[in-house]
């Protein structure tokens, strides 16, 4: 089976949440206000709370409890709402992965460890705010929880990380495409936007589109992301090309900041939003 065909036969259960999809209507469309967006989040109980969790927690800092949804609305953005609206569409959706399969908590850290490192990175190459490198770098690997509900028995071999075997071949070899492949069916039959679809499609052939920085930059946290969490069994010149990084104009010292950035944002994240239960930002 291809890539689509997988997420195609997971599309009618997996399924971004009615609320998810309403508030990315009103963001789609230019006129929309905030106000509606806090109206439709208020609808939804479990996100609400998410929201507020996050705009009181240390990573923002307000210097006053924020204690409404259309206050956290406000002062967090239409950007870092949508992010957490698809990250929570997206756990809601795969709440249910078998945990005999897949180390959950294992396969959000590497994703959020994705999505911080991209916004680092993007950050120091001047890539502008508004590209959606963040829920790139966090839905690059969704695919691995559509093949561990397809072919959770192919699912297994490909989580054990070997030195020496680089994932994304391993995972070409036996499925016969990669995850990022798969991501990318997904998220298309979850009609999110294609700026935010398209880059993935060169995750892991970034030679392929070499003046585009936000490809660069996605492979680059991709990379770094597996090597953060896979402590020791890689190496960096194992799974990056030095000239993509030289390319970016980064030096190592970048690349060692934005990985520490991401290990000490991730693991605040991780204990804030209950990995093991629920959704993850």
């Amino acid at each position: 089976m291809s890539a689509f065909e997988f997420a195609r036969q997971v599309g009618d259960v997996f399924v971004l949440p009615d609320t998810c999809l309403k508030i990315k209507e009103v963001i789609d469309n230019k006129i929309s206000s905030l106000d509606e967006i806090a109206e439709i989040i208020a609808l939804d109980p479990a996100l609400a709370s998410r929201l507020l969790k996050l705009a009181n927690s240390a990573l923002y800092n307000f210097p006053n409890p924020v204690d409404s949804v259309s206050k956290a609305v406000l002062l967090l953005g239409e950007t870092q709402v949508y992010n957490l609206v698809v990250a929570y569409g997206s756990t809601e959706a795969f709440s249910k992965t078998p945990p005999d399969v897949i180390d959950l908590e294992r396969f959000w850290e590497i994703s959020i460890h994705a999505a911080l490192i991209a916004k680092f990175l993007g950050a120091v190459v001047g890539i502008k705010q508004s590209e959606p490198l963040y829920l790139s770098g966090l839905l690059h690997n969704i695919g691995e929880l559509v093949v561990v509900e397809v072919n959770p028995d192919v699912a297994r071999l490909c989580a054990h990380y070997k030195k020496g075997v680089l994932p994304w071949m391993r995972q070409q070899e036996l499925l016969g495409f990669s995850y990022a492949d798969c991501s990318v069916a997904l998220l298309k039959l979850w009609r999110l936007p294609d700026s935010l679809i398209e880059p993935l499609n060169y995750l892991n052939s970034p030679q392929l589109q070499p003046k585009n920085k936000v490809v660069q930059v996605l492979h680059l946290a991709s990379r770094l992301s597996l090597l953060n969490a896979a402590f020791g069994q890689f190496e960096l010149e194992d799974l990056i090309d030095q000239q993509i990084i030289s390319g970016l104009g980064l030096k190592r010292r970048d690349v060692d900041e934005a990985r520490a950035f991401a290990s000490l944002e991730g693991m605040s994240i991780l204990s804030l939003l209950n990995p093991k239960g629920s959704m993850i930002i």
